[in-house]
């Protein structure tokens, strides 16, 4: 199909453009310049002369009509997105998280940027003129499907604990939200008519290779940068060659009448934050700010703006979309569109590489992420405790008697010091890296807490043996995970949900040798029992 596509030299839309070359199909792009788009294509692999790139600007009804001629389907993808303040169009606004950063200094010789009548304007002129200008001029030239790019803050502050595509929409106090808002009630009028309009909801896009560092990746870099703020709620994280794909398939797949959610990744801040320390080896500074806090200083700013423009990120709707964000159902569009969204540990790593490579992460914060930086496994040090004890403890741990004695003994008082402590410490981890796992009952269906050690290995997971003190029976934690595989660990202070997934024998032949440089006793349960030690991957959800 020959496919009509805004927003080329943006985002979202110079990776649609690669996903629907890779389908097979023909893009044909409007943008006001080539030459910077050809450059945007380029840097993700995509040969400018592969895309038919047609000069034009989509508030120019004329302009778009004639680019569009001959083409079979559309796909809106240019848009002023963001939460908190104007935005070029293409481009997604300044994220959540860079809401609470310090604003830039104003050049030299002139004020700072006003979020002004001028700013409104374009918000207004981008976000509902060239809306129509596209989709509605798309339906009256008979293309289909008109695949219209929204975005799940439409629906935010949320009205229950999952956002769907039924859910009611916001009610927005900004300019920006006001006018996606319009641009949202005409599609949805568009569709309500039966025109072959499909609309996609994207939560926060994140990835490498944006051609303006902004939305969660400004965010992203300020917040490891300075301080990560810790508000109530979360994000939702779509890594853009998901949205990319989506998008392509959705030419295909859609019909119209279609009102896809593509959320992605829902992580609390907290949770967001693990991650990003888990993948650089960099603990973040990290600041808690209670939600009224947030929602107070954004009102604050709001009406201080009235009587004063001025640019700077947090309104009351970005302070809302922080801390009331919830979870999108995202799987009618998923198993419409046959998709499977990548691992969030993955978007988030490309994500950091990509910004440490291109200078927008200071190398010292990226850490593992750096260039030339290596993520290696987090083995014990050869601590004083360890040079000193292990030896003995090793012994201790592997005699016959300490089977009997060690389960009675060593689990509840890791229990409590590891209450004691806010989960930063445990009996033995001076010796060996150990972790508190806390699985679901597989009879019961109660939470059921348990000390192990630990193997942290390079991507971010922990790997653990059932050994059970070298007993004979398999340990009930096995067995949970075995029925629930769902589960959370509690490593050095952090607190991560996990999927567990039992080895296959190759893979513990693999690993086996590593588990013993981090407790050799494993082999000497291995000589004593008849039954296999089950070994099993915890990978951060």
């Amino acid at each position: 199909m020959r496919v009509f596509l805004t927003g080329a030299s943006g985002f979202v839309g110079s990776f649609t453009a690669r996903a629907l070359l890779a389908a097979g199909h023909r893009p044909r792009a409007l943008v006001r310049d080539p030459g910077k788009t050809a450059k945007v294509l380029a840097a993700i692999g995509v040969a400018a002369e592969d895309v038919e790139l047609v000069p034009g600007d989509m508030l120019d009804a004329a302009a778009v009509a004639e680019a569009m001629r001959g083409c079979d389907a559309a796909i809106h993808a240019a848009a002023a997105i963001g939460v908190t303040g104007p935005a070029s169009p293409g481009h997604h606004a300044r994220g959540p998280l860079a809401s609470l950063r310090a604003p830039a200094p104003p050049a030299r010789g002139r004020p700072a940027a006003s979020s002004g009548d001028g700013a409104r304007a374009d918000l207004l002129q981008v976000n509902v003129r060239g809306t129509r200008n596209v989709v509605g001029d798309a339906v009256e030239a008979g293309l289909a499907p008109v695949v219209h790019v929204s975005t799940i803050a439409v629906f935010v502050p949320p009205a229950g604990p999952v956002i769907t595509a039924a859910s009611p929409l916001a009610s927005p106090r900004n300019d920006y939200g006001r006018s996606k808002l319009a641009a949202e009630r005409y599609v949805r009028r568009l569709q309500d008519d039966g025109a072959p309009v499909v609309v996609v909801y994207p939560g926060g896009v994140c990835g490498p290779h944006q051609p303006t560092l902004d939305a969660l990746m400004e965010g992203m870099a300020g917040a490891l940068s300075r301080m990560w703020p810790l508000p109530p709620g979360g994000v939702s994280v779509v890594d853009v060659r998901d949205l990319a794909e989506a998008l392509a398939r959705a030419v295909s797949v859609g019909r119209g009448g279609e009102r896809w959610l593509l959320g992605g990744h829902h992580l609390t801040w907290p949770r967001y934050a693990d991650l990003c320390d888990s993948l650089t080896g960099v603990p973040c500074r990290r600041l808690r700010v209670p939600g009224g806090v947030l929602l107070g200083a954004g009102t604050l700013l709001d009406a201080a703006k009235r009587v004063r423009p001025f640019d700077y990120p947090l309104t009351r709707d970005a302070a809302e979309f922080m801390v009331t964000l919830v979870p999108t159902d995202d799987e009618p569009a998923l198993a419409a569109l046959d998709l499977t969204l990548r691992p969030v540990r993955e978007t988030v790593a490309d994500s950091l590489r990509w910004l440490a490579e291109t200078g927008h992460l200071d190398p010292r914060r990226a850490g593992r992420m750096a260039p030339g930086g290596k993520e290696r496994p987090t083995m014990p040090q050869q601590t004083l405790a360890r040079r000193a004890f292990g030896p003995l403890m090793a012994r201790v741990s592997g005699a016959r008697w300490f089977s009997r004695v060690g389960p009675k003994i060593v689990p509840p008082l890791d229990r409590a010091l590891h209450r004691a402590s806010g989960g930063r410490f445990l009996l033995g981890q001076a010796l060996v890296p150990s972790l508190v796992l806390t699985t679901t009952g597989a009879v019961t269906g109660q939470q059921r807490t348990t000390p192990l050690a630990c193997m942290p290995d390079e991507d971010g997971s922990w790997v653990v043996v059932g050994s059970n003190f070298g007993r004979e029976k398999h340990p009930a934690w096995t067995g949970n995970l075995l029925k629930n595989p769902d589960a959370q660990v509690s490593f050095r202070g952090r607190t991560v949900p996990v999927t567990a997934r039992l080895l296959s024998d190759e893979e513990r032949a693999e690993v086996w040798p590593r588990l013993l440089k981090v407790w050799p006793v494993y082999d000497r349960y291995v000589e004593r029992v008849e039954r296999q030690l089950r070994v099993f991957r915890l990978t951060p959800r």
